[in-house]
């Protein structure tokens, strides 16, 4: 992920999008309602996206309560807990205590129980393990420990096994190792496997357990206490977290503990319940009432009824075969659609007709798992859920059709095995037809395509043009190393007059993935690849290469079929990607944003990432060295005077169009790794020395070779900097450099070398020099324009991106260790 990128970006260009679709921040209407119908675009709508499960809120007694709390205490009591509280709070707290057999603390949201709770919980000689699908707030509050040195690791979810080998792993070194999870997860709807975690809390004495159990409140076990403590009574070694403002339908969250001790610790010294306002009266009002239903009779018939209509969703769901993601002993219901362009058609098509559903997108889910979700409560009738699944069964193969996307798509994507027969393929003709006047094409290699009709397209786009590729094929084939090994794919698509409408070629390979993260945090992940050489590594389809920058993407957006093609062109890359078994996709590089490629981006599977800005010399109408000085700007004139023209004298430079000798590469390819030991902030592999020795022979390419006239006599005379260049037809490209630094902070011999090599690539007859990225400030010394640069990315698996993240946060807290568990 680009260091110039923020994981907001994404959600902004993903939420932003949902919003412009309108099926976001939407509102509903001033209408009241007291049920599952509401208003929204001054439309009856039937809400399938509550979280209040048992429809509480609508009880004439908890409103009534509610009222009655304000008349007697006004609409607040504003004070910190730890002075004075209303005391609706001991009634509440008491009858919560009942409820869970336990001891309880009152919060005034789930997030800041978590705040207090786990500061307080969560000691300097401990360790987290957190589920990979823990909730954002559990993981905020995370945060505060790591920050003062605990040790953080993230496990995939609900993988007990990879949890004990790290309990087995940690148990000897931390005093207490917890595990945090939820207890229903609020997106897929699958639970965690309390028995299982149960069984390991009695094996080892280490592990404690965290769960927020907030989906799972009022809907299961004993007067309601949750689907964790359905199973067992809160153990010892237990915290759990949940909400009061989902299906308990009042507000707030609470706190239940297996040690009193600890119970009386966090209401004392948690951060919030310290400074933070206390729950409002009405909220207090409410609650009491709700708590006094699940000490009844009543809860019994209540989640007796929600759990009919569960029931009943489940088997229409199976009648008409909808690609249920997972099974859900909650509440919540997630259909797999894969892409989001499906996701976002079928939530505004059911809107339509009347059924408000969610859609799980990215970042709550991977960006090719999204889905469909939707929640049932007791209110819903019937006929009511009936009629959504049918409307939704009817719209989803018609919606599938015309995005071209097919059931075994969804499947796969989820990695769940595809069905043999399903009731909706019959509504399904076939797949969505390939365009008749399109025609897509694909190569191996680019010596299968014509020379002058590839140039067409990318000649003096960058080092990629027909000759350059060719070299570039040679190099990385047939190599020890697997990151050395690239596969190559070209696609040209074209229309019924055989004019190419959209092209690009792709490159397959591994890749780090902290590449463009800060250099602060790849030195720690450079530490942990001194032992495991391939840590946090991942195959990558690409289009273009590591070695090549520039518009990889040829669009003819003039073509009315643009959009078409590029359809054809996601199609074959996602069959790519599962053929190179990769699991990240980056397209780039796009100068500027084109609106409506951004929105088919998005529509693809695809999220936005900000590249670091590429530098470019658009002109080189001047003809002397006077004639450079005097076209730039009197600080960059007086720069270049007393940083680089004063030393210009010091410094042979020679042109090498071919070179053979292999002391001299092997010179140069020493300068190179002085270079890329140097730079983290571009962190890839290092090149292959193959590279050097091809590109010294080829006459496409030259090096610019610079060395120091006055260097001590008693050492041998070697070149100080080194610089590979392609020279296309009009474009001069500098693609690889090495410096000697031994006297670079004395002799300015980058800028030395930046300088030659914009007099040589005049020399030439180039029209322009593209420079690539970083060193932008000297590159605009020099008349170099900076050019706003993106890409798109597409994973299947956002794991690693989330360990990146943990990283980047690690990064401003004095870089303490995290480990990740894959």
């Amino acid at each position: 992920m680009s260091k110039h990128h923020s994981f907001h970006d994404t959600v902004n260009q993903i939420v932003t999008y949902g919003i412009d679709k309108g099926i976001l921040h939407l509102y509903t209407g001033s209408k009241s309602f007291d049920g599952t119908a509401i208003m929204i675009n001054d439309k009856p709508i039937i809400n399938f996206g509550s979280c209040s499960y048992l429809g509480l809120e609508f009880d004439p007694r908890v409103k009534a309560a509610a009222c009655e709390a304000i008349k007697q205490y006004g609409t607040q009591f504003s004070a910190s807990r730890a002075y004075i509280s209303l005391g609706l709070y001991g009634e509440l707290e008491h009858l919560l205590e009942e409820i869970f057999q336990a001891k309880v603390v009152i919060v005034p949201t789930t997030t800041l129980g978590h705040i207090a709770n786990i500061p307080v919980l969560v000691e300097e000689d401990h360790a987290v393990i957190m589920d990979q699908q823990v909730h954002n707030s559990v993981q905020t509050a995370v945060n505060l420990v790591k920050a003062a040195g605990v040790h953080v690791e993230i496990v995939r979810h609900n993988r007990m096994d990879l949890l004990e080998e790290r309990i087995k792993a940690l148990r000897h070194k931390y005093k207490k190792i917890w595990y945090m999870a939820d207890g229903i997860y609020s997106m897929f709807g699958d639970c965690s496997p309390v028995d299982r975690i149960y069984q390991m809390m009695d094996e080892y004495p280490e592990l404690y357990y965290y769960v927020d159990d907030a989906h799972g409140m009022s809907i299961h076990g004993t007067n309601g206490r949750g689907f964790v403590l359905s199973q067992h009574n809160i153990h010892p070694k237990m915290a759990l977290v949940t909400s009061l403002n989902k299906a308990f339908a009042s507000g707030g969250g609470a706190l239940i503990f297996g040690d009193p001790e600890l119970a009386r610790k966090v209401g004392t010294v948690g951060g919030p319940l310290l400074s933070s306002g206390p729950m409002q009266p009405s909220g207090l009002g409410a609650a009491i009432a709700v708590a006094k239903i699940h000490l009844s009779d009543e809860i019994t018939a209540m989640q007796a009824a929600l759990h009919d209509n569960i029931s009943y969703t489940k088997i229409l769901l199976d009648q008409y075969k909808l690609p249920v993601v997972s099974e859900t002993g909650a509440a919540i219901f997630f259909i797999g659609v894969s892409l989001p362009k499906l996701g976002h058609k079928i939530v505004h098509q059911m809107l339509e007709k009347g059924f408000y559903v969610n859609l799980g997108v990215f970042p709550t889910v991977p960006m090719k798992q999204t889905g469909i979700r939707f929640t049932i409560t007791r209110l819903h009738t019937k006929e009511e859920i009936q009629k959504m699944i049918a409307t939704l069964a009817a719209i989803f193969p018609v919606a599938m059709n015309e995005e071209g996307v097919t059931l075994t798509d969804i499947y796969k994507a989820f990695k769940l095995t595809v069905p043999e027969q399903n009731i909706l393929t019959t509504s399904i003709a076939k797949e969505k037809m390939i365009i008749p006047s399109l025609k897509l094409e694909q190569f191996a290699s680019i010596k299968d395509i014509e020379k002058k009709d590839w140039d067409k397209l990318f000649e003096g786009k960058g080092s990629f043009d027909w000759e350059g590729l060719k070299i570039l094929e040679g190099v990385f084939t047939n190599n020890e190393l697997p990151e050395d090994n690239w596969s190559f794919d070209y696609l040209v698509v074209k229309d019924h007059e055989n004019n190419p409408i959209v092209a690009t070629f792709l490159t397959s390979g591994l890749w780090k993935d902290d590449m463009l993260s800060a250099a602060g945090i790849s030195a720690q992940i450079e530490n942990r690849r001194k032992d495991n050489p391939y840590y946090l590594t991942s195959k990558v389809l690409c289009s273009g290469s590591l070695l090549t920058e520039g518009e990889h993407l040829f669009i003819n957006y003039d073509s009315p079929l643009w959009k078409e093609a590029m359809q054809q062109v996601f199609k074959i890359i996602y069959v790519l990607q599962e053929y190179h078994h990769a699991e990240h996709i980056i397209l780039r590089d796009f100068h500027g944003i084109h609106e409506e490629l951004d929105s088919l981006m998005v529509d693809n599977g695809f999220f936005r990432i900000h590249m670091p800005d590429s530098f470019v010399i658009p002109s080189l109408n001047w003809h002397t060295p006077q004639d450079l000085y005097e076209s730039l700007s009197l600080n960059c004139r007086n720069h270049l005077r007393k940083k680089v023209l004063r030393h210009s004298q010091a410094f042979e430079v020679e042109v090498i169009n071919v070179s053979s000798w292999q002391e001299e590469i092997e010179h140069w390819y020493d300068l190179y790794q002085n270079v890329k030991e140097k730079s983290l902030e571009l962190n890839t592999f290092s090149l292959p020395f193959k590279l050097f020795r091809q590109l010294a022979l080829d006459e496409n390419w030259e090096v610019l070779q610079l060395t120091l006239r006055d260097q001590d006599s008693n050492s041998e005379k070697k070149p100080c900097c080194v610089i590979f260049s392609y020279k296309s037809a009009n474009t001069y490209v500098p693609m690889v450099i090495g410096i000697d630094y031994t006297h670079n902070h004395e002799f300015g011999i980058y800028r030395q070398a930046l300088y030659q090599l914009v007099l040589r690539a005049r020399k030439t007859g180039k029209q322009k020099i593209l420079l690539g990225f970083s060193a932008g400030i000297e590159k605009q010394k020099l008349g170099a324009i900076a050019v706003k640069t993106y890409a798109y990315m597409h994973t299947t698996d956002s794991f690693n991106m989330e360990e990146l993240n943990t990283y980047s946060m690690l990064d401003n807290t004095n870089n303490i260790p995290v480990k990740i568990l894959s």
